[in-house]
């Protein structure tokens, strides 16, 4: 009797899976040291944090989970999200402090007259 049950419900699963375009993103992407990463690195990192956060949210659409996997997902995800952009917003800060002091190593330039 418990066959007859079972067999259906994994059918189903099968089923619901067989229509996720993506699988849970269970591995989060490595994000690098702000203070010493460089423009092709942070390039690179931002393609690899949308990428991740594009697949959980597309996997959250699927509903292939229970409420509490969900929200742990979801958590996850905003988690990351948020990790990232702090990441970001130091990296632009050291660009900018960079940017002011190349600034200020410039000798300036003065036009005189001459008569």
């Amino acid at each position: 009797m418990q066959a007859m049950i079972v067999i259906p419900a994994l059918c189903f699963a099968l089923e619901a899976a067989a229509g996720c375009p993506v699988k849970n993103p269970r591995v989060q992407p490595a994000l690098p040291d702000a203070a010493v990463v460089d423009k092709q690195e942070m390039q690179r990192a931002r393609l690899e944090a949308e990428q991740y956060l594009l697949q959980g949210k597309t996997y959250l659409e699927c509903g292939l989970m229970n409420r509490r996997q969900y929200n742990q997902l979801l958590t996850q995800l905003e988690l990351f999200s948020a990790r990232y952009h702090e990441t970001l917003s130091a990296y632009q800060n050291r660009d900018e402090m960079i940017a002011e002091i190349d600034e200020t190593r410039v000798a300036p330039v003065t036009v005189t007259q001459s008569n």
